[in-house]
Order: structure tokens, then C-alpha cells, then sequence
């Protein structure tokens, strides 16, 4: 009877700890809750996150500066865009069978106006931000400043369509191993 009741208790006390565990993997959230993760950045705040935090700004502030991070965001992806056209079009030149050098100029000219004008957009950007800070933030916003580099500087690349994951197959037009 000794060994039988030790036998049941065991297989009790297994269960028990299995249903726990499963209970404990269903119920723990997947991941921990960050304030706004920064996309591709696991772990990491965004970018607007940083800047709150760094320039400790109030609640209004904060509402207007999302504000200015919405149109931010539009007219950085229609530039994005532009570029990604760009340069679509820039390397089908090489497609052709002779090389077009006039028109391989202008798409570098507009490729290089399109970056300027990413450039001034993300400085007029943080120029509107300045603009909201108060008089007892602008040192936060210049210890920012020097910081832009390191937190910003990653190149941000239009998203392309379709690309979440690697390719379904082999292109279709390149012609079969040997």
C-alpha cells in the first residue's frame, strides 16, 4: 500500500506541475510591454519615445509633437518612395543595350536633389521640434542635437512591398543549373 500511495502522490504532484507550466506559458504575456518600440529594433524605443523622454516635455507638447511626426513621417515616405523610384529607373538604364550617359546624369542630379530634400526635411523637423521646446528644455535639445547621429543615423529605406520574408522560389527568368 506504501508504494502505491507514494506512486499516486508522484504522478499527482507531475501533473500538477505540468498544468502549471502550461498555465504559466498561456498566460505570461509574449513579449514585455516597451513604450512605442522602434520598428525592426527589438527591445528598442523609437525614435519619438527618446525624444519625449530626453526633452521631458508635457502633455501638450507631446500632442503637438506627434502631430509634427505624422506629416514628418508622410513626407519622408513619399521621398523614400521617390527615391526607390529613382533609382529603379536609374539602374534600368543597364538594361538597354547602349549606355544612355545624359540620362544617367539627370537621374543621378535627381537622386541627389531627392536626398538634399530629405536632408532639409528631417533638419526643418527638428527646428519645428526646438521650436517647441521651452526655454528651460533647450539645453535637453542640444544635448539631443549632439546625440542625432548616434540615435538617427541608421538610413531609413522606403518599405518595399511584399518583402516581409525571403522570396517564394527562384526568379522565374534565370535560366536552369547545370
Amino acid at each position: 500500500m506504501e508504494r502505491t500511495k507514494l506512486l499516486t502522490l508522484a504522478v499527482v504532484g507531475l501533473l500538477l506541475l505540468n498544468l502549471l507550466t502550461i498555465g504559466f506559458l498561456f498566460l505570461k504575456p509574449d513579449h514585455p510591454q516597451q513604450p512605442e518600440q522602434g520598428p525592426g529594433r527589438p527591445g528598442a524605443e523609437s525614435p519619438a519615445a527618446v525624444i519625449i523622454e530626453r526633452l521631458h516635455m508635457d502633455a501638450n507638447q507631446q500632442a503637438q509633437y506627434r502631430q509634427l511626426v505624422q506629416v514628418h513621417q508622410a513626407q519622408t515616405r513619399t521621398l523614400n518612395q521617390k527615391t526607390a523610384q529613382l533609382y529603379r529607373t536609374y539602374y534600368g538604364l543597364l538594361e538597354a543595350p547602349t549606355y544612355d550617359a545624359q540620362q544617367a546624369n539627370v537621374l543621378s542630379e535627381q537622386i541627389a536633389d531627392n536626398q538634399r530634400a530629405i536632408a532639409q526635411l528631417n533638419f526643418d523637423h527638428f527646428n519645428q521640434i526646438k521650436s517647441l521646446c521651452r526655454p528651460d528644455q533647450q539645453t535637453d535639445f542640444k544635448r539631443l542635437v549632439s546625440d542625432l547621429a548616434r540615435l538617427f543615423g541608421r538610413q531609413q529605406r522606403p518599405q518595399r512591398p511584399g518583402m516581409d520574408g525571403p522570396p517564394p522560389g527562384p526568379p522565374q527568368d534565370l535560366p536552369p543549373r547545370p
